[in-house]
């Protein structure tokens, strides 16, 4: 058989399994309490159970059974096994973390944990393709970069995890176009990552369909680790295989690393969880959950044929610029016009250079933050007893004793006004 027939049909058998599994696993998350509620973080509207990183290691597991006894595995029987063993480590450490909710020093330690099991089976970062130097070998430098290859999939794809459909389809396109990349060289290995994709195809469709089900931690960390470990192991056919995975990942990288910039320069933890992230700035620009999601897709998909491009196929060099100009259509036609000052400071904003959208003048802010807390105060006590009229002056008239005491001039009680400073740092 061809290998676009068996492509075609490894994609569409675990598309259905992923979907028959999928009610299985929400119910077994509203019965174990994995369940996300609204919140200032969550724009969901009802609780939704975020057990759907269950569904997708079911359908992985037996995947991955059925393809190695019909066509073998790409790597070593210990390492897909080992793969398998780290997978369940990362759903019971995720699960762990959506039910109770995990320190985040914690959560990275058990992801370090899980992470030894594929480094120690052999699924590891040996060698880089560079364009016009070739295969470089890293040597001793191999296994602390294989750590930060894991556990940057990892978290990046957990942080990027914040709108239906975001983290699953930029999953999916990193994965497909590995797939793309590997089919040529190695058929064996593009059933499998084909297989991968499927599974994340079949969550995505009822990921997008009103709230049915999310990933959750466990779910969003599986993903990644699989990708992570999957581009590895088929990087010792297809070397250019983690570079273009690489160039694919670009906007959970980018997501990852400005917000680790944005709470070390105002002095916060790493680890502290707010509503900054590249795709919270697309919705205050003021397009739909929706159209931010699929501008993000446009995005990756850009930047994953510009790695193909840059890493030896020149016809990539169209889709690149197709979608990145899908991208910023998208991005035209769905903001508020009429709020926005530039491209310049809409740029910097969703980067995370500005903390704003808008200029904020700092005496014009700190006047407005006086006027709330008066508002404040007022609305707090609302029984207070108004102040005893001062007695008439002699020789003079009521009228003028009372404009004396409402005189600008006159000193105000001390705690008239409490004055409160912004929570950012003058800039």
């Amino acid at each position: 058989m061809e290998l676009l027939p068996r492509l075609t049909l490894v994609v569409l058998a675990t598309v259905v399994l992923t979907q028959l599994i999928l009610p299985v696993a929400r119910r077994a998350g509203l019965s174990w309490g994995l369940v996300d509620h609204p919140s200032w973080r969550r724009r969901q509207k009802c609780a939704v159970p975020c057990s759907g990183g269950l569904a997708v290691y079911g359908t992985g597991v037996v995947a991955a059974i059925g393809l190695f006894h019909w066509i073998g595995s790409p790597f070593p029987v210990g390492a897909m096994v080992a793969l398998g063993l780290a997978g369940l480590g990362t759903i019971v450490l995720g699960a762990l973390d959506d039910r109770f909710g995990l320190h985040a020093e914690k959560k990275l330690l058990g992801q370090v944990l899980v992470v030894s099991l594929p480094m120690a089976g052999g699924l590891t970062l040996e060698q880089v393709w560079l364009p016009g130097v070739g295969v470089v070998e890293l040597g001793v430098m191999a296994g602390p970069l294989t750590l930060f290859w894991y556990l940057g999939f990892i978290n990046s794809v957990n942080l990027i995890d914040g709108l239906d459909g975001l983290a699953s389809g930029i999953v999916a396109i990193v994965a497909g176009t590995v797939m793309v990349a590997v089919h040529g060289v190695d058929p064996v290995g593009a059933l499998w990552i084909g297989a991968f994709l499927g599974t994340v195809l079949g969550f995505l469709r009822d990921n997008l369909s009103r709230h049915r089900i999310f990933l959750g931690d466990a779910g969003s960390m599986l993903l990644g680790l699989w990708l992570a470990g999957l581009v590895l192991g088929l990087a010792e056919r297809t070397p250019t295989a983690p570079g273009i995975a690489a160039f694919a990942m670009l906007v959970p990288v980018l997501d990852t690393a400005t917000t680790i910039l944005r709470r070390w320069r105002r002095g916060l933890s790493i680890f502290r969880p707010d509503a900054e992230h590249l795709h919270h700035r697309l919705l205050e620009l003021g397009t739909s959950p929706f159209r931010a999601t699929v501008c993000l897709w446009f995005v990756s998909l850009s930047a994953a044929a510009t790695g193909a491009l840059v890493l030896g196929a020149p016809s990539a060099g169209v889709l690149a610029v197709a979608a990145a100009a899908g991208a910023a259509i998208e991005l035209a036609y769905s903001i508020q016009r009429d709020r926005h000052p530039g491209p310049a400071r809409i740029l910097g904003y969703l980067m995370g250079v500005h903390a704003t959208l808008v200029p904020v003048d700092p005496g014009q802010r700190l006047a407005e933050v006086i006027e709330m807390e008066a508002y404040r105060r007022h609305r707090t006590e609302p029984d207070a007893a108004p102040a005893p009229r001062p007695a008439t002056r002699a020789g003079g008239s009521e009228a003028d004793d009372v404009a004396s005491t409402e005189s600008p001039s006159a000193p105000a009680a001390a705690d008239d006004v409490v004055l409160a400073l912004p929570d950012e740092p003058s800039r």
